[in-house]
């Protein structure tokens, strides 16, 4: 749980200081991109630390989804933060970043709604209460669908506000560029 909250806590503090610092869109993505890398390597690295020592179950638990997707999923967030950044770089550099603040809206967008279906529903299992009995699970379960599906739903929309955006201002930089060339 402290690996949880110190993840959260990380994933929060180091865009929001960056963001204060009044950094680019890019600069954004990029510190948002190494708190997930770092920390997706530290998890995968002390599971299999962990995993390594125990020799008798050694058969059962090297392969399983839990030890595979243990690091990888910060990692592929990481991933897709980095695609962002390089898009919103491509775009300062070529002179067709027209709208940077609501690039950082949308910026926010996207990491609330990874850290919500991410980190904070990691945290949702130690916060909450357990059933007692197992006809109780699926009350207890709705909580947990219910953040990753608005999570979801908050990332698909940034997502698709950034892709949107991109178009839109290359495709005014290009008209802008055409029209000023006659």
């Amino acid at each position: 749980m402290v690996q949880s909250i110190f993840f959260l806590f990380c994933l929060i503090l180091a865009p929001l200081v960056a963001h204060l610092r009044q950094w680019s869109p890019t600069a954004l993505f990029a510190v948002a991109t190494l708190v997930y890398a770092a920390f997706g390597g530290a998890n995968f690295v002390s599971t299999q630390i962990v995993l390594s020592n125990i020799r008798e179950t050694e058969p059962a638990y090297r392969d399983t989804y839990y030890v595979v997707n243990r690091g990888y999923v910060s990692l592929n967030l990481g991933l897709a933060m980095a695609v962002f950044a390089v898009l919103t770089w491509l775009q300062t550099r070529f002179g067709a970043m027209l709208y940077p603040k609501i690039t950082k809206a949308l910026f926010w967008l996207l990491h609330l709604g990874l850290i919500g279906g991410s980190a904070f529903s990691t945290m949702l299992v130690f916060l909450l209460p357990k059933p007692r009995r197992f006809i109780d699970y699926p009350e207890f379960m709705e909580t947990f669908i219910l953040v990753g599906s608005w999570a979801t739903l908050i990332s698909s929309i940034a997502v698709l506000g950034l892709l949107g955006l991109l178009v839109w201002s290359s495709a005014l930089t290009w008209l802008a560029s055409r029209n000023s060339g006659h």
